[in-house]
């Protein structure tokens, strides 16, 4: 259950957001951010599976709409959200 709202969450913002950003396939390297949250209260060792699935989303619909996934960084910040008990997720996209 969790996981297709996530997928339907990603979709919006892909459809939404990104979709619309995206620069016209000329051989160049673009990039965009997408900024995201861990799962509440998220301290057991495992899948981080809300932003796995999330993320995981948005690159597959990149790739479907034929664009190129050049590499993806990844930075945290700790102690984010109003109860200090999530992570910040920043991830940059490049693509052609």
């Amino acid at each position: 259950m969790f996981t297709k709202n996530q997928q339907t969450s990603a979709q919006s913002i892909y459809n939404g957001y990104v979709r619309p950003f995206l620069k016209e396939k000329d051989g160049f390297t673009h990039v965009f951010m997408i900024n995201s949250f861990s799962k509440w209260i998220n301290q057991n060792f495992g899948l981080e599976d809300k932003y796995t699935t999330q993320i995981d989303e948005i690159v597959v619909d990149l790739q479907k709409d034929g664009y190129e996934l050049v590499d993806i960084k990844l930075g945290v910040i700790q102690d984010q959200g109003i109860s200090k008990s999530s992570e910040g997720f920043y991830t940059l996209i490049m693509y052609k």
